[in-house]
């Protein structure tokens, strides 16, 4: 399986804090099938601001380490970006990464951003000559049940990511991602999704899960489309082919 979006650079976000908190991470990634993870740590105005340099520093010290230890694991850099008029003058630039230096790039927004602000700010990305895959739609209460409106993303341009802990079916008490999971069941059902990927912080309440929705995917829709949600799309974004 290929990951495209993962936190797993320690001290850069609210992902690890040590190096031995990134292996072990990334670890539990391998032990359940992902062979390529590309590190998408924040970019935030106002949160997330850590210099681009100590990103990669520490990036650099994670991939050597993670390679070393497991076998045929490759880790690529990237950035999840949240979307403001900054970061769009940054991408611009080319001060802030895509998906291992291709055309895509992970972009991001608040649960609680306008269609119209979704709609504007993605053509603006497209504007640049950047596909923009937009991570974890399932979160943005503009797009809840209105496969309407990511098709027509998908129109524009764009691509669609969900995270593998919303792919797994609601716990019937206590299950805080419910709202969440049940939105990225429906898109799963409308067939807007391109890929699927962990958003892996930690060990402890944002672990891959990436075995399990693999396993539900493959039960509900098929091995062709748990194939094309884990690998197929993704080898094609990563090597900046067009899906």
């Amino acid at each position: 399986m290929i990951d495209i979006h993962s936190h797993i650079v320690f001290d850069v976000d609210d992902g690890p804090k040590t190096l031995e908190e990134s292996l072990a991470l990334i670890g539990e990634s391998y032990r359940q099938g992902v062979r390529t993870i590309i590190s998408t740590s924040h970019r935030r105005k106002g949160m997330f601001e850590t210099p681009e340099r100590t990103i990669h520093e520490h990036f650099r010290e994670v991939k050597e380490a993670a390679e070393e230890r497991y076998e045929d694991l490759t880790i690529l850099y990237g950035g999840e970006l949240f979307y403001t008029e900054d970061l769009r003058q940054k991408l611009e630039k080319g001060m802030v990464p895509t998906l291992n230096g291709t055309r895509y790039a992970l972009i991001e927004f608040s649960m609680l951003t306008p269609w119209r602000d979704i709609h504007s700010a993605l053509t603006k990305v497209l504007m640049l000559g950047i596909t923009p895959v937009v991570a974890h739609i399932e979160r943005y209460n503009a797009l809840e049940y209105k496969a309407e409106r990511v098709r027509e993303l998908i129109d524009m341009g764009c691509y669609t990511q969900i995270n593998s802990n919303h792919v797994l079916k609601p716990k019937l008490f206590g299950d805080s991602e419910k709202l969440f999971k049940k939105r990225a069941r429906y898109f799963l059902k409308e067939d807007v999704v391109h890929c699927v990927a962990s958003d892996m912080h930690n060990l402890d309440k944002r672990p891959p899960y990436m075995q399990a929705a693999y396993e539900t995917i493959f039960k509900d829709y098929g091995r062709h489309k748990a194939h094309a949600l884990f690998k197929g799309n993704l080898e094609k974004i990563i090597s900046n082919q067009v899906l």
